[in-house]
């Protein structure tokens, strides 16, 4: 049986203490306490607030907020379905409907704030999550080695293990002396604001545009609102900040087609700006302790994989820390099979992935591709299924890369995984 939290000299003790409250702290909390764990959930922040994120995510995430039993609340904030893919590369327009083999075929945008308020309040639900917001942890607790615990002004509480969640800064990877196993830097900084009354295209749809180097994620989202992300290279970071968000709006303006879509449009919020957004990743676990989430690995919102990430890797810590908390392993083979499961579903992906946040413009003949498959869902589904027999004889750097093309559109257009290289392929 789980060990219940006690009070040892007036200190509360619990299972799990997780630092940082939004999607992979929320979803962690809740798996635990599924298990039977006694789970303390801080943030320093009052929640929910916005945070700079993708807002884009999938079938795999609309699986998982099904389980929880939290899809239908997420959908009724009003984000639409963005069961359709466009994509905008100067004149050119390409585009297509998901193809209908996932469980959930399409895409949703929903404002951070929304989102993490709902994962939030799913994680009060459970009779062993406590929640507190507003309440800052300054140091962690040690027994020699061990991490203990966590304390603030003038409080402490020890836990079995202690989980930072606590986003790309973590004040827990500080207190550990975590410093990032890779940095690659931050390559772009984004912008983004909500907006109403964007002239809509005939289906709501995921919207990618593509212009000069420059990237615009867009999308209809909850709240009968709009969000546009702006992406470009860091050296143009004060340019785009100037005037208050004018360098954001001038930027976008300056695309005719999107000139015309937002001539009715009007912005509703300031607008946001991440601009040190490095893409690393720290280590995963230790003695008395984990990461999860940007605490562990952090990428560019432009990968768009942000929140399944946290998803994918509060599933992984869930599972193997159940397995020590049970007894049924050690921590050190629960810590060793946490960081093998985040290396191969997180962080590999992060690292070879960072080749394509360097934005060139596709040749004509890579748009001849790109026109097919968005404009031929089919095509993408058998590309993607007999991915392993077309990229063979590529070398090993190649194949790597249209492998990562492949699982992409696999994702976007809501179909099946796609098909792995050959091992030995890979290998070479």
């Amino acid at each position: 049986m789980p060990v219940r939290s006690r009070t040892e000299g007036g200190i509360h003790t619990y299972d799990a203490i997780i630092v940082g409250g939004r999607v992979a702290g929320s979803v962690t909390a809740t798996l635990l306490a599924q298990r039977k764990w006694r789970v303390l959930l801080l943030d320093r922040a009052p929640l929910p607030s916005p945070a700079v994120s993708t807002h884009f995510f999938g079938p795999s995430v609309l699986a998982f907020l099904e389980e929880l039993g939290i899809l239908d609340k997420v959908r009724a904030t009003g984000a639409p379905p963005l069961a359709h893919w466009h994509l905008h590369l100067g004149d050119n327009y390409y585009g297509g409907p998901m193809l209908p083999r996932a469980q959930h075929p399409y895409n949703l945008c929903v404002r951070r704030d929304s989102l993490d308020d709902i994962l939030l309040r799913r994680a009060a639900e459970e009779p062993l999550v406590e929640v507190r917001d507003r309440t800052a942890v300054r140091t962690l607790l040690r027994q020699g080695d061990q991490v203990t615990g966590v304390a603030g002004a003038g409080w402490e509480e020890k836990a079995r293990v202690v989980i930072g969640a606590d986003g790309r800064g973590s004040l827990v990877a500080q207190q550990l002396g975590a410093e990032p196993l890779f940095d690659a830097g931050a390559l772009r900084c984004t912008f983004h604001a909500y907006w109403h009354d964007v002239h809509a295209l005939p289906e709501p749809s995921l919207e990618l545009w593509h212009d000069d180097g420059d990237v615009i994620q867009m999308g209809p989202c909850d709240g009968d609102q709009w969000v546009v992300m702006v992406s470009v290279p860091p050296e143009r970071f004060k340019q785009m900040r100037a005037d208050g968000g004018a360098g954001y709006e001038q930027r976008l303006r300056a695309i005719p087609a999107m000139r015309a879509r937002l001539r009715t449009a009007e912005r509703v919020s300031q607008v946001f700006a991440g601009k040190n957004l490095r893409n690393f990743h720290r280590p995963a676990a230790g003695a008395g302790w984990r990461l999860v989430g940007d605490a562990l690995c952090h990428k560019d919102p432009l990968f768009g994989a942000g929140i399944a990430d946290a998803v994918s890797g509060s599933r992984a810590l869930a599972q193997t820390l159940d397995d020590a908390l049970s007894g049924r392993v050690s921590w050190e083979h629960s810590a060793s099979q946490y960081m093998e499961e985040t290396e191969t579903k997180i962080v590999n992906r992060m690292r070879q992935g960072l080749e394509d946040l360097t934005i060139q413009p596709p040749a004509p003949s890579q748009r001849a591709w790109i026109r097919s498959a968005l404009g031929h869902p089919g095509l993408a589904f058998e590309l993607a299924a007999h991915c392993s027999r077309l990229f063979e004889a590529l070398p090993a750097d190649r194949q790597a890369f249209w492998q990562r093309a492949a699982d992409s559109t696999a994702e976007v257009l809501g179909l099946p995984q796609a098909a792995r290289l050959a091992q030995q392929e890979q290998a070479r």
